[in-house]
C-alpha cells in the first residue's frame, strides 16, 4: 500500500487549492460576504452570516452534549438547511459524522449503527410516511445516548434541533472549537452507501478528497461566485456532495436544497430561484424531458446540468439539451472511491455526451486486460484509478480495502477505455458484461439505442442465465403513459438502428420503474434478474 507524507500530501493539495475545509470557507464567506444569500430551502432562507452562527451553535450544542473529539454522530436526513449545517457543525466540533440516506431501512441501518456505534443521531421523525424515529427506537443500544429531531413537537426522550440552534454563542466556546475543529487531513465523514446486494460499507472519508473534486468539477464547467447551484439529488454523497456542499461552500456561491425529486417541483425551483448549475441522475433528466408542463416553465438560467451515478445515453443527453436549451457535462465518481474523471463546459457535445471526460487534476487512471497489462487507446479493459480524489478508506474493514493495490491504484471492476484525446469511456461493470455464446455484450450499448424509441422512458438491459448460450439478453422497459412495445417491435427497431444482430434482447419485461439499490441512484440489475428467474 502507498502512503502519503502528511506534508507531501498539503503540498500536493494546495498546489491545487486552498487548504481549508468547507467550514473554513464557510467562516471565510460570511466574514466577506456576510449578507449574500446562502442556503435556500422550502422552509428556510439564510445568509452567510446566518449560516456560520448557526454551524457555531450547532457544533457548541453537540459538545455540550458530552461529545468528545471523533465521537461519531449519525445524520438521516434529506436535502434541508439543517442538514448542511449539521456537516459544518461536525467538522467545527471535531465530530465523525455517519451520512445515512433516508432511504435507508432496517436491512440497511442496522448494521451500519452496530459497526459505528454512534453516541447521537440526528433525524426527522417522519420523511414521506416513514416513521424514522420508530426505526431508530427500535434498533438503538446503549452507546446511542442522544436522538435529535428536527422540528418543536418531538418525540418524548429526545431532543428538538431547534434547541440546539438557539444556544449562546461565548466567545471561550468558540475558542474551544478552534482547539477540536478537524483540518483538512482529518476525517470527518463516514459515508455510507449500499451495493445490489444490499449490504451496507461505511467508508472513511478524508475532508480534503471531496474538497478536492469539488474545486475541479468549478474550474471544468466554469462555475462563478455569482450563481446558483441546486441539489436535487443528496449532498452527502456523489457530485451534490463534491460540487455543492464542498465546491459551492468554497466560492460562497448561492445553494438551493430540494429535500425530494419531482419534475414539476425541480422545474419551479429552477424558474423561481434562476439555478444556473444542477447535478442529476439520468433517471431524473429521463423523467424532466417526458415533463409533460415542461415547457410552461421559465428554465432560460439554466446553464449545465451534471450527469452523475450512471451512465445517460447520449440519445437522451442531446434532446435533453435541446429541449432546455442547457449543456449536459459529465461527473464521474463513486462513494467507496471518490472523484476520478469529469468532461469540462467548453468540451466538444461528443466528448460531453459520449464520454466522462479526462481524470481529475491529481489523479492517475490506467486500463488493464486480465492479466493486469495496460490495454492500449481505443481497447476495453479494467478501470483502475489513484490519486488524492480517491483516498477514503473502509471504515473498520480492512478486507474491503484489498480493492487497492501495493502501487495505490483501486480497482473499480468498470470496464472502460480510453479515446485518442485520453477522454474515458465508460461500458458498465464487469460483472454486468452478458457472454453470450461466447460474445462478450456491454449493455449500455443496447440501452444507448432503446433509449432512442420514442416509446421508451428508461430502460435496463441484464444477462439472464441460459444452459445453451451462457447468458441470454433482456431489456427491461419502462414506457411512456399509455404506450406499449412488444419484442419483435424492439428487435425492428434495433435493426433500423444497425445495431448487431446477437446483441438484440431475447427477452421483454415491462415495467412501472426500475429497481434501485438503497442509496437510490443505481439500478438493481439483481432484483431485475430475480423478475425473471423467479
Amino acid at each position: 500500500m502507498v502512503e502519503t507524507n502528511p506534508e507531501e500530501l498539503r503540498q500536493t493539495i494546495g498546489r491545487i487549492m486552498p487548504l481549508m475545509t468547507a467550514a473554513d470557507f464557510c467562516d471565510r464567506n460570511a466574514r466577506e460576504n456576510g449578507d449574500k444569500e446562502a442556503l435556500i430551502d422550502r422552509r428556510q432562507r439564510l445568509t452567510w452570516s446566518q449560516v456560520k452562527i448557526s454551524s457555531d451553535r450547532l457544533a457548541i450544542g453537540l459538545r455540550r452534549l458530552g461529545l468528545e473529539r471523533d465521537a461519531c454522530v449519525l445524520v438521516q436526513l434529506p436535502n434541508q438547511v439543517e442538514l448542511f449545517l449539521t456537516r459544518l457543525a461536525c467538522e467545527k466540533a471535531g465530530l465523525r459524522l455517519i451520512t445515512v440516506a433516508p432511504t435507508f431501512r432496517r436491512a440497511e441501518l442496522e448494521p451500519i449503527l452496530r459497526l459505528t456505534q454512534p453516541a447521537a443521531a440526528i433525524i426527522r421523525q417522519e420523511y414521506r410516511g416513514f416513521d424514522h424515529f420508530a426505526l431508530i427506537e427500535q434498533l438503538r443500544e446503549e452507546t446511542l445516548k442522544h436522538i435529535v429531531v428536527i422540528g418543536d413537537d418531538v418525540p418524548k426522550g429526545t431532543l428538538p434541533m431547534s434547541e440546539l440552534l438557539a444556544g449562546r454563542v461565548e466567545e471561550k466556546k468558540l475558542q474551544e472549537l478552534r482547539q477540536s475543529r478537524y483540518g483538512i487531513l482529518d476525517v470527518c465523514q463516514i459515508a455510507t452507501t449500499s451495493g445490489s446486494t444490499g449490504a451496507p460499507k461505511c467508508v472513511a472519508v478524508p475532508l480534503y478528497t471531496r474538497l478536492l473534486t469539488g474545486w475541479i468539477h468549478l474550474k471544468r464547467f466554469g462555475v462563478k461566485q455569482s450563481e446558483t447551484l441546486a441539489a436535487a439529488t443528496s449532498i452527502i454523497t456523489g457530485t451534490a456532495d463534491a460540487l455543492i456542499y464542498n465546491g459551492a461552500t468554497a466560492i460562497g456561491a448561492r445553494i438551493v436544497l430540494m429535500d425530494h425529486f419531482t419534475a414539476e417541483v425541480t422545474c419551479a425551483a429552477i424558474e423561481a430561484e434562476g439555478v444556473n448549475i444542477l447535478p442529476l441522475v439520468p433517471t431524473m433528466i429521463v423523467r424532466l424531458m417526458n415533463f409533460s408542463n415542461l415547457t410552461n416553465y421559465d428554465l432560460r438560467s439554466l446553464r449545465a446540468v451534471v450527469n452523475h451515478g450512471a451512465t445517460l445515453a447520449p440519445a437522451s443527453g442531446k434532446t435533453f439539451e435541446e429541449l432546455v436549451g442547457c449543456r449536459i457535462v459529465q461527473a464521474l465518481g463513486s462513494v467507496d472511491c471518490g472523484g476520478i474523471a469529469a468532461t469540462r463546459w467548453d468540451d466538444p457535445s461528443e466528448v460531453r455526451l459520449n464520454t466522462v471526460g479526462k481524470p481529475l487534476d491529481g489523479n492517475a487512471i490506467k486500463l488493464v486486460d486480465s492479466a493486469g497489462q495496460k490495454v492500449l487507446a481505443g481497447l476495453v479493459g479494467r478501470l483502475h484509478v489513484r490519486g488524492p480524489h480517491t483516498d477514503a478508506r473502509f471504515f473498520m474493514n480492512p478486507a474491503l480495502d484489498a480493492i487497492r493495490g501495493d502501487d495505490g491504484y483501486i480497482d473499480l471492476q468498470e470496464l472502460a477505455l480510453m479515446d485518442g484525446d485520453g477522454n474515458l469511456i465508460l461500458l458498465g461493470r464487469e460483472k454486468d458484461l452478458i457472454i453470450r455464446g461466447g460474445q462478450n455484450i456491454y449493455p449500455t450499448d443496447i440501452e444507448a439505442a432503446l433509449m432512442q424509441h420514442p416509446h421508451i422512458q428508461d430502460v435496463s438491459v441484464a444477462g439472464i442465465p441460459d444452459q445453451e448460450l451462457g447468458e441470454r439478453v433482456w431489456a427491461f422497459v419502462v414506457c411512456g403513459p399509455k404506450q406499449s412495445l412488444t419484442l419483435e417491435e424492439i428487435k425492428t427497431f434495433l435493426e433500423e438502428k444497425g445495431l448487431a444482430r446477437f446483441k438484440w434482447p431475447e427477452g421483454l419485461t415491462l415495467v412501472d420503474s426500475l429497481p434501485k439499490v438503497a442509496a437510490g441512484q443505481k439500478v438493481d440489475r439483481q432484483k431485475l434478474k430475480y423478475m425473471v428467474q423467479n
